[in-house]
């Protein structure tokens, strides 16, 4: 059986690359993924508001990942 290698770093960049950008009333920047629910943020300034973006989606795959109790071999606790 072949294993597909997941990156978050790799699907945060590519969700990065679909992202829309527009400015509200007051002028602030507002960031979204469009058709993904939480992938949105804003900020003063463009690059702002993409890093906010960028920790919004790292937290929504954490989220996910906590939710389905998937556990991550490299946080396992020791046994005392």
């Amino acid at each position: 059986m072949k294993l597909k290698v997941f990156s978050i770093t790799h699907y945060i960049e590519e969700a990065l690359k679909k992202a829309k950008y527009t400015y509200d009333e007051n002028g602030v920047v507002i960031a979204k993924v469009p058709k993904v629910p939480g992938f949105f943020s804003q900020g003063e300034t463009f690059e702002e508001a993409r890093e906010n973006l960028k920790d919004a989606i790292e937290g929504n795959i954490l989220l996910l990942l906590q939710l389905h109790q998937w556990k991550l071999s490299l946080y396992r606790r020791k046994k005392l």
